[in-house]
């Protein structure tokens, strides 16, 4: 019933059922273009996310693969957020943002928020090998707020680089640049802004 919808897309990327947000781990591997994205299921108006994922070997016949990403760790319990893709030593890396919304009364800005950088490794491109938790919210530079997420990571010159965005507690966007020489020990240094208009 639902591919029969005429209102269906028929060129761009559609989820099944449910809600689609922001393009995550687009990357070539394995002999295919994979399309990750932040994916509600169960809720047309976002709810709790997921990565779906979408698969092609010339970006014009796409096949929808399995749910990649679930939220099923004390470290992403409320969403796997957005992230990016890293392809090396016949694997693909995933680092995206696990999102905890801890119970009780707190404006989940400044307080009662766990944004999370994680990792999750694939050998074919399709299910999920390992996942772990890398970063957590004590571990970012002090004066942000709880909303520190999205990472991006390339490698350049024999290290890893990470960027992330972050919200100070006067509202202010930064960017915080990270480095690693494993992919998995990150450290600080530097934060990137931009003078105010």
């Amino acid at each position: 019933t639902v591919d029969a919808d005429p209102r269906r897309l028929r060129f761009h990327l559609m989820p099944p059922t449910g809600w689609m947000n922001d393009p995550n781990g687009l990357c070539w591997y394995n002999g295919n273009y994979h399309v990750f994205y932040q994916y509600g299921p169960f809720d047309p108006n976002g709810g709790v996310k997921f990565w779906g994922h979408w698969t092609s070997p010339d970006l014009l016949h796409w096949q929808q693969q399995p749910v990649f990403l679930c939220p099923d760790q004390t470290w992403d319990i409320h969403g796997v957020y957005s992230g990016s893709a890293l392809v090396e030593d016949d694997a693909l890396y995933l680092y995206y943002t696990g999102n905890v919304k801890h119970p009780g009364d707190y404006d989940y800005i400044n307080t009662g928020r766990g944004h999370n950088v994680a990792l999750a490794i694939s050998k074919d491109g399709i299910h999920v090998d390992k996942k772990q938790l890398l970063m957590e919210n004590k571990e970012y530079p002090e004066g942000l707020t709880c909303h520190v997420r999205d990472p991006k990571v390339w490698k350049q010159d024999g290290n890893y680089y990470m960027v992330l965005g972050a919200r100070t507690k006067e509202n202010r966007g930064e960017l915080l640049v990270m480095e690693s020489t494993d992919k998995l020990n990150w450290k600080h240094i530097n934060t990137i802004t931009t003078p105010e208009v």
